[in-house]
């Protein structure tokens, strides 16, 4: 019995370590990194899921722009619990602006943006939470 005991605590250990092992985005697609993000036009609304739950923390996008202009990012998280988060990039890696979700506001990222491409990339730090994003022109 005591090797019983001793085999099962040994086997959830195990499998405790290899979850854990896998990490973060053990379970995301091609939008976990810059490289794989997933296009989306201006004026579209986003709607998606992030989970640090299942392996799924981390989604990217990106929009283009095509004329110069002032342009609002406006983004919520369904779960306030789930510390959510948007960074803007330019094309270039650049970190732009960074916003964190605030339950109960308008979360909203005002932005003069120049003609190219711009990332996103959308994180939760507990939980999960489904998310809704979209950028205008102002």
């Amino acid at each position: 019995m005591k090797f019983l005991k001793f085999g099962l605590m040994l086997a959830a250990t195990a499998a405790f370590a290899t979850g854990c092992a896998l990490g973060p985005e053990a379970n995301s697609t091609e939008d976990r990194d810059r490289l794989g993000a997933v296009e989306f036009k201006i004026n579209d609304l986003v709607l998606d899921f992030v989970t640090c739950i299942d392996g799924d923390k981390t989604d990217w996008k990106y929009f283009s722009v095509s004329e110069e202009g002032d342009m609002v990012l406006a983004f919520a998280f369904d779960e306030p619990t789930a510390g959510g988060k948007v960074v803007i990039y330019k094309a270039t890696g650049e970190e732009f602006y960074t916003r964190r979700f605030t339950p109960g506001a308008r979360n909203l990222q005002e932005f003069h943006a120049l003609p190219g491409h711009y990332y996103l990339e959308i994180t939760c730090e507990t939980y999960e939470s489904e998310y809704t994003l979209e950028v205008t022109y102002k």
